[in-house]
């Protein structure tokens, strides 16, 4: 199972690709199942953290990191940003809520049942700061939203690698040449 997490400033975003659902600082997750989170950050980089499930992973613009765990019990769980990140940071919470597949099917259709939809306006009013957000349910998803988020940051990515070595060896010799061995200036 995959899913995709956000950090916001100061709320999380998880994504549910293959039920196609969205919920907002509510994680439900059957236990015994591998989940893969795959996360990234469009706010400041922050920690994703459920000290229940341990693994801890950063979350930061313009990439993806991932974390696998399994829950091995029926739990509610405190979720964490376990970096400071501003003025929200301690609201920054989540539910972690493992249960069996039956409950989590039954989550997975209330979400469904849910009236909103994460469009991409929905989602830039969404990613304005704001704190102590209580849970949110989005019955669908925009196709490949969590790759958009990652791709605005595309500019931070480092260009293609330079070849420098001619310039080097032509400073290198002009630099031996007015130069004694002992380095002082001749």
């Amino acid at each position: 199972m995959t899913i995709q997490v956000v950090a916001l400033r100061w709320k999380w975003l998880f994504i549910y690709p293959g039920q196609g659902v969205a919920s907002v600082n509510e994680l439900a997750l059957p236990v015994h199942t591998p989940v893969s989170f795959t996360v990234t950050s469009d706010a400041a980089m922050t920690s994703f953290f459920i000290p229940a499930l341990g693994g801890q992973i950063y979350a930061m613009a313009g990439m993806q990191t991932k974390l696998h765990l399994i829950a091995d019990r029926n739990a509610e769980m405190e979720g964490i940003s376990a970096n400071y990140s501003g003025a929200g940071f301690t609201g920054m919470k989540f539910k972690a809520i493992s249960t069996s597949q039956e409950d989590f099917d039954a989550w997975v259709a209330e979400v469904k049942a849910a009236p909103k939809q994460l469009d991409q306006a929905e989602y830039e009013a969404l990613a304005k700061p704001s704190q102590n957000n209580p849970v949110e349910l989005y019955s669908s998803v925009t196709p490949n939203l969590f790759q958009t988020i990652v791709d605005k940051y595309e500019g931070m990515k480092p260009g293609p690698k330079l070849n420098h070595e001619k310039k080097e060896k032509e400073v290198a010799a002009t630099d031996m040449n007015s130069h004694s061995a002992a380095g002082a200036e001749e």
